[in-house]
């Protein structure tokens, strides 16, 4: 967005929208279609704050509206050939031109609460939820595609609108897709929020319209920043050009995992949704990030957005397992698909419970990594959190027998009171460590850093184990740790999330 005194298309859009009205001037009563000589077809001049460029028929439309040029029933003037009078024709040809006008509208409504924001340096990101591969939906409704498809735009409507806090904001973006701004929610937020959006629009259509899912609802989230930078210097029409651009350009992140095919939906709820990011860790030694994590984030029934170790319920180890499922599976894509793109990918290490691990020790999460070749088994470090609730200690060993041959290493989290570090070493556990995000860590203090975190990294060393420190927030705790000798450190006072554990 450029800064000179020339206002950019955002703020002259905004001036436009929000301009006092004039009072509109009589209008003689029109005479019937048949009636009336050809007329010569004129736009007139743009609304007040419009860009001349931004001078056409839909141009036209909104300018018309803004300036409240309306005939006596309140349209937008709509001009017709001088023929005889056909109510179906006619009528469908002025509603289609009126829901072009009201999309466009809408458009020029978002813009100017976008410009807003950027204005008041609020941080928040911008969605676009689309729905696509349309065709296969229009083949099985036959006749009733049509009756359809505005019944699923008004599904998606208010499943959106549910969604939203006070302060977002929702405009159609075209003729089957919506674009949101969640003011308030950082990027990794508002994937959360939009892939919940793509499954419930989903779920609704699938129930309501009795149509296949093929993955036809899909979402795409990016920045404020970016969608500014896109739109410098072009015309409205051509920012949002732009901005399909860009969003399509952004990882599909919908439908969120795991997909509704695989629990009962009682358990879903319990869930909600579930969405993965990224935290680097770096490698102290080298100096380096070359290890990442992934971090969850979950949704509740009651649009709470939880993140990291407070994510998981208490007590409910069926979402626990869902979640650490989740966790690994995302992570397995997410280094095949960097592989197959030629990326340089980094090391996983994903945490799971050990109740995750032991309870379903036959299958599924194991039954994951056992699955993959040996070659690709070389990116993931398996963390086993001995924290869960109601499983003791000793089924940790298990756990560790079950995972161990399948990955390239096992590590093992700890709370502050473990002591047995020379039987981890004996079983071959490679790194020992601590999330500071846990509950059972509470509020750190110099003295419980000092007493009680800090000392794992001398006892890990004795024993001939490597030691990591997770979640770390502020930086004088991760220079504290650095010094203390801990091998592995991540947080946000170490780099912030990202989406892809891509090395650039």
């Amino acid at each position: 967005m450029t800064q000179d005194k020339k206002p950019g298309f955002l703020k002259r859009l905004a001036d436009a929208l929000f301009e006092e009205e004039p009072e509109p001037s009589p209008m003689p009563r029109p005479k019937p279609a048949a009636q009336r000589p050809v007329a010569e077809q004129t736009v007139g001049d743009p609304a007040p704050g419009l860009d001349p460029a931004f001078d056409s028929n839909e141009a036209a439309q909104i300018s018309a509206r803004l300036a409240a040029l309306h005939d006596e029933d309140g349209r937008v003037p709509v001009n017709h050939a001088p023929v005889d009078w056909d109510f179906d024709e006619d009528f469908g040809a002025l509603a289609v031109t009126e829901k072009a006008t009201d999309v466009a509208v809408s458009q020029v409504v978002f813009a100017a609460k976008l410009q807003e924001v950027i204005e008041k340096g609020d941080k928040g990101s911008a969605g676009k939820l689309q729905l696509l591969n349309l065709d296969e939906i229009k083949r099985e409704a036959g006749d009733r595609w049509e009756q359809m498809a505005e019944k699923a735009q008004v599904i998606a409507e208010q499943v959106i609108r549910h969604r939203l806090a006070p302060s977002d904001v929702v405009a159609p973006y075209d003729d089957h897709s919506f674009i949101v701004l969640f003011a308030e929610l950082t990027e990794e937020q508002a994937r959360l929020k939009a892939a919940a959006i793509a499954r419930e629009v989903r779920e609704r259509l699938l129930g309501e319209l009795g149509v296949k899912d093929h993955g036809w609802v899909k979402a795409f989230v990016t920045d404020i920043e970016t969608l500014q930078n896109a739109a410098a210097g072009a015309t409205p029409e051509e920012a949002v050009l732009s901005w399909n651009r860009v969003f399509e350009a952004e990882e599909d992140c919908a439908p969120p995992l795991p997909g509704p095919q695989t629990i009962d939906a009682e358990l879903q709820s319990r869930l909600g949704e579930v969405g993965i990011s990224y935290r680097p860790t770096l490698m102290t030694a080298k100096g380096v990030i070359g290890i990442y994590v992934p971090h969850i984030l979950r949704l509740d029934a009651l649009n709470r957005i939880h993140m990291g170790a407070a994510a998981f319920p208490h007590n409910d180890a069926a979402v626990t397992f869902e979640m650490d499922k989740a966790a690994a599976k995302r992570a397995v894509d997410q280094v095949r698909i960097a592989l197959k793109a030629g990326q340089h990918t980094g090391l996983l290490h994903i945490t799971l419970h050990t109740g995750s691990l032991v309870t379903h020790s036959s299958g599924l999460i194991i039954d994951m990594f056992r699955a993959l070749p040996p070659e690709f088994r070389r990116f993931f470090i398996i963390g086993i959190n001995t924290q869960t609730p109601g499983v003791p200690q000793t089924k940790l060993w298990e756990a560790l027998a079950a995972i161990q041959p399948f990955c390239r290493s096992v590590t093992a989290q700890v709370t502050t009171e473990f002591s047995d570090f020379d039987r981890l070493a004996r079983a071959k556990v490679s790194a020992v460590g601590i999330d500071l995000e846990e509950p059972d860590i509470g509020d750190i203090t110099p003295t419980s850093l000092t007493r009680a975190i800090l000392p794992l990294a001398k006892h890990a060393a004795k024993a001939g184990l490597q030691s990591y420190l997770y979640g770390i927030k502020r930086r004088e705790i991760a220079r504290a740790a650095k010094d203390a000798g801990f091998t592995y450190l991540n947080g946000p006072a170490i780099a912030a999330n990202t989406a892809q554990p891509v090395i650039a």
